[in-house]
């Protein structure tokens, strides 16, 4: 009987990341690489995938850090400015009515921002510099046979048994073409193992384990066994989707979220704000933005789940430290620009 276990839908596992994504994903798998190679040659095989992810994260967020210190501290800053804006917007009330006072209103705006330091829209900077690493790290996660060699040569070790059976053994040689078929690899093409690595890559448990009891053989399955142990961390496979079922591996979308919640939480604790609106704002945002955290890291591989709840451990280890710098710093002064009766600074 033909394996019916795949997934729902069938996925085309020849299909590549794409000319933008692609090299994101080359770079992160090649720093991922290093990473992994590292901790297998130091004899820590098992739950290695899980580790290299967290060491790539602190790697990438250490790369971020002065974006992260200018991001923070003009948050800071602008929590520090909202007075003076407030006395800019009262001195202006009329620039709604008035294109010229608009623009007034506009360029003493801007000089504040300027003679701080400060820009309304720096906070946006890292995410968009998340976003593609988000998207690279989702291809690399689904393929991580394409990006890490000592995983390569497991899964080449591993079609390498199974097609030699296939050669002479009926019942597996229809299993790996009726996979193929599955997963839209084009009529006529030559099953090799660099391709049925992709096979492989997309097959459920239960898949696995009809090809395992065709081929029966005890070098499969030890093979197998090193995939297993490499690529589960903490008992959750990290290649797989993370889903909906009610398993351990729920605990990834919950980190996801909790972990969202305290950072954004603490940053609001430390740059409070008094416009009710703005405070209306933030309360959205700290309901909505972990929610949608904790939906979208079920349909990602669970290494994507691992990345954010190791960067939001690391971003609200930053804060606190920035926090503690920049009180002492004195670097939330503001200085409101000169006018024609003298300036001050407070």
């Amino acid at each position: 009987m033909l394996a019916s276990n795949m997934l729902v839908v069938a996925r085309n596992v020849m299909k590549d990341p794409g000319i933008i994504v692609g090299p994101i994903s080359w770079i992160l798998g090649q720093v991922i690489n290093i990473f992994f190679s590292i901790i297998y040659k130091l004899g820590i095989h098992a739950n290695a995938l899980g580790i290299s992810i967290i060491l790539l994260t602190i790697f990438t967020r250490l790369l971020m850090t002065p974006i992260a210190y200018k991001q923070q501290k003009s948050m800071f800053k602008m929590q520090a400015l909202a007075p003076e804006l407030k006395k800019i917007q009262e001195k202006y009330k009329n620039a709604n009515s008035d294109p010229e006072i608009a623009r007034k209103m506009q360029m003493e705006t801007a000089k504040l921002y300027q003679e701080n330091d400060c820009s309304p829209f720096s906070g946006c900077l890292p995410m968009f510099i998340q976003l593609p690493i988000f998207f690279g790290l989702y291809h690399v996660m689904q393929n991580p046979f394409k990006y890490i060699d000592i995983i390569n040569q497991i899964y080449t070790a591993f079609s390498t048994e199974v097609l030699t059976v296939a050669a002479t053994n009926e019942t597996v040689r229809n299993l790996v073409l009726h996979f193929g078929e599955l997963c839209k690899i084009p009529d006529g093409t030559n099953i090799i193992p660099e391709v049925f690595n992709r096979i492989i890559n997309v097959l459920e448990p239960a898949d696995v384990k009809q090809l395992l009891a065709a081929v029966n053989s005890p070098e499969l399955n030890d093979i197998y066994s090193q995939k297993i142990s490499i690529e589960y961390f903490l008992g959750l496979n990290l290649t797989e989707t993370v889903g909906f079922s009610l398993s351990p591996k729920l605990l990834i979308p919950l980190l996801s979220g909790g972990t969202t919640y305290l950072s954004s939480w603490l940053m609001q604790r430390k740059n409070p704000t008094t416009d009710p609106a703005m405070k209306s704002q933030q309360r959205i945002m700290n309901i909505t933005m972990p929610l949608m955290m904790a939906w979208i890291t079920t349909s990602l591989p669970g290494g994507i789940g691992i990345y954010w709840i190791t960067s939001n451990i690391f971003m609200v280890l930053q804060q606190v430290i920035l926090n503690r710098h920049f009180s002492k710093s004195g670097a939330l002064d503001v200085v409101v620009p000169k006018t024609k009766k003298g300036g001050k600074k407070r």
